[in-house]
């Protein structure tokens, strides 16, 4: 046997049959449907590694896209780990920003000028706007302004096509229509004026230099022979649009998402974009991964229940577990008081602080459990808003030699959105009324569905146990007398079964069980005897 063959037999120890197929499939293209906890990085690590270890691609012609640079970083690790160098692993964005800058380069213009803060631009115009005596806007305006502008840009819009988009989609956008799709265009024009652009505009213009330049397209397909995308189902349509440029008609591609886990709407995800991909390429090869290494048996089963209409369940690689509890409080101080109790009675030894997240739909809903923590000396720490491209490009990649982290002993108070792709021992899940979670601005089909695979999220997280509250806010003068979320309902049928089975038995319904188990017990052993009758 050879020490290549060894070495991938060896990559393949405790695989599943569909990890293995991912990892080995020789199909040019595939698209790996991958649940919460079933070991999508894993599989996407090995399969690089299998296919650099036979000699299928070089390291350096392998670019793999992530949405976060936490991801790049971290598969950047798992590979230098595995003795894999070289591997180009980023953002989206990232990829797009070493393409337009090298194209600059080689042609001797103006370095780049990235704007981080797009609310800074969109002042500007509305400033313009104003003094020409075009459109007086608001400074109420201007934040939902800078989203509508920001949706347009990310699905590949102009003027034009919002126009007709707008009114079609029924976009709650804080101009109609037609003067929206104006301000979008003179938005784009006061860019390229000042000679800046936007992280949507970024990745325009990539993939105008893909379109328009051959050279650039010939050098960059050269450079990048095998494409690999993380979390596909946060791809909206202009990163959709930049794959198809980079990949053409033939590619290399390895895609891994999960439609359920689809929560980026705001950036303009959508999780049918993935369909779109496969329309791109028919012959695409699509595996499923449905089986679920991270929680037990009855935090998949409550987790099961926020899955859509058609899609398939989860099924559980671990036992029962404990049974996850729904609490409700009356304020939100009980909610956190609460909470930091039942965090503190899980710090036991082989749970660290560390290995606990309290998360909530919002930022502020977190505000007070941090109090409560900090009055009993829970050490815990924020993990910050959604990620940002900014976050992303405005810092140096960092290298391969400089990847360990140290992890601070604490809880994890984070949103749901920042805590997508984390997994930790125990999880509260707070803040679950209608008009928290789901959010009082989520008000169509398309807008509550996500709040839902918002909530699926939130509840996959969890390994051991779960804790799942809400709070009637009877000291919140803006929202008193919240009811409980729509989502709790089928969670706690579900609960409400499992305590059934677990419940023990009394009075007659024990006699009948015991009756049932010695009639099983000796109709075993007559088959035994009988099994047994011909040897003697």
């Amino acid at each position: 046997m050879s020490d290549e063959t060894t070495f991938s037999n060896e990559l393949l120890v405790g695989l599943t049959p569909e990890q293995r197929e991912a990892v080995m499939s020789p199909a040019r293209r595939l698209l790996i449907r991958a649940t919460a906890g079933s070991g999508k990085t894993h599989v996407l690590t090995l399969r690089i590694q299998r296919r650099v270890s036979d000699e299928e691609v070089a390291p350096d012609q392998i670019l793999a896209m992530t949405f976060t640079r936490k991801a790049g970083d971290e598969l950047r690790r798992r590979l230098f780990r595995a003795g894999v160098r070289d591997v180009r692993a980023g953002t989206f964005h990232r990829a797009a920003l070493n393409l337009v800058t090298q194209y600059r380069e080689d042609h001797h213009l103006r370095p780049l000028t990235l704007e981080p803060n797009r609310r800074k631009l969109v002042s500007a115009l509305a400033k313009q706007l104003k003094e020409s005596g075009e459109l007086k806007l608001e400074d109420w305006q201007l934040p939902r302004l800078e989203q509508e502008i920001g949706w347009a840009l990310s699905q590949g819009f102009n003027g034009t096509l919002y126009a007709k988009s707008a009114r079609r989609l029924r976009r709650d956008a804080p101009l109609p229509p037609a003067q929206l799709a104006d301000v979008l265009d003179r938005y784009v024009g006061l860019c390229r004026s000042r000679g800046v652009l936007d992280f949507d505009l970024l990745l325009s213009e990539a993939i105008t230099l893909l379109k328009d330049e051959p050279d650039v397209l010939a050098s960059f397909r050269y450079r990048n022979r095998s494409l690999y995308v993380d979390e596909t189902q946060d791809m909206n349509p202009l990163q959709l649009m930049l794959l198809r440029q980079m990949a053409g008609d033939d590619p290399d591609l390895f895609c891994v998402g999960d439609p359920n886990q689809s929560i980026y709407g705001f950036n303009g995800a959508n999780p049918t974009l993935i369909n779109e991909l496969l329309a791109t390429w028919p012959d695409t090869v699509v595996l499923d991964l449905t089986r679920n290494h991270r929680s037990t048996a009855n935090i998949i089963a409550v987790a099961n229940t926020l899955l859509e209409e058609g899609a398939r369940g989860i099924i559980p690689a671990k036992d029962e577990g404990e049974v996850p509890l729904v609490r409700s409080y009356n304020t939100d101080e009980e909610e956190a008081e609460h909470v930091a109790t039942w965090l503190g009675a899980r710090h036991q030894p082989g749970s660290p602080w560390k290995s606990m997240a309290v998360l909530a739909r919002t930022n502020a809903q977190l505000e007070l459990v941090a109090s409560y923590l900090d009055a009993v000396d829970i050490p815990n720490e924020r993990r910050g808003p959604e990620h940002s491209p900014a976050s992303d490009l405005m810092a140096p990649e960092l290298s391969s030699r400089r990847l360990d982290e140290v992890d601070r002993d604490a809880v994890a108070l984070s949103t749901i959105h920042r805590a997508k792709g984390l997994e930790f021992q125990h999880v509260a899940a707070i803040g679950w009324a209608e008009g928290q979670l789901p959010n009082y601005n989520a008000s169509t089909p398309e807008q509550l569905a996500e709040e839902q695979r918002l909530a699926y999220v939130a509840l996959s997280r969890a390994e051991h146990s779960l804790l799942i509250t809400w709070s009637r806010g009877r000291n919140d003068p803006r929202y008193p007398d919240r009811s409980p979320s729509r989502f709790l309902a089928p969670i706690e049928e579900v609960i409400g079964e499992v305590d059934a089975r677990n419940a023990p038995l009394v009075g007659d319904a024990r006699k009948a069980r015991l009756d049932a188990i010695r009639a099983s017990l000796t109709e075993s052993l007559e088959q035994i005897e009988r099994d047994a009758a011909p040897l003697k």
